[in-house]
């Protein structure tokens, strides 16, 4: 119950900076998925993550491939990892609506979940690439890499 509320509270704080200007909001919901990242990490008492262009050209490979093979496991039965070097570690996301596409929810979910959430407060890592793809099904696949 302390770890949902703490959360929360984290993804308030989020929205209320994104209101005031403190932290610009995006048009990108790429960007949006990093602020709401780096409010989980400012509450745990972390640095905040960077974008990096190479692990987000990265992210976007495995979202395609993830329209075709939702899976930590690629579709040619390689695992994630193989895709690139510089990738350390990785969320997959799978929205079936706009509801879930928001960059807040996908970030929640994520934090929900142990393994997912121990990838947004590694202090280790410090950057990330995201990316949206939406398949011909309308379905959209959010993915993000961590290095």
């Amino acid at each position: 119950m302390r770890k949902a509320f703490r959360i929360l509270l984290s993804i308030a704080l989020v929205l209320t900076l994104l209101g005031t200007g403190k932290v610009k909001a995006s048009a990108s919901n790429e960007e949006d998925v990093l602020a709401y990242i780096n409010g989980v990490r400012v509450n745990a008492g972390l640095d905040i993550l960077t974008m990096d262009s190479d692990l987000s050209e990265v992210a976007a490979v495995r979202a395609k491939e993830c329209a075709e093979k939702f899976s930590h496991t690629r579709p040619n039965g390689q695992a994630w990892n193989t895709i690139s070097s510089i990738s350390k570690g990785e969320n997959l996301a799978h929205a079936v609506n706009s509801n879930q596409q928001k960059p807040e929810n996908v970030v929640l979910a994520w934090t929900l979940s142990s393994k997912h959430n121990e990838n947004l407060i590694r202090e280790s890592f410090t950057s990330v690439g995201v990316a949206y793809y939406q398949s011909d099904s309308g379905d959209t696949y959010i993915v993000c890499e961590f290095k």
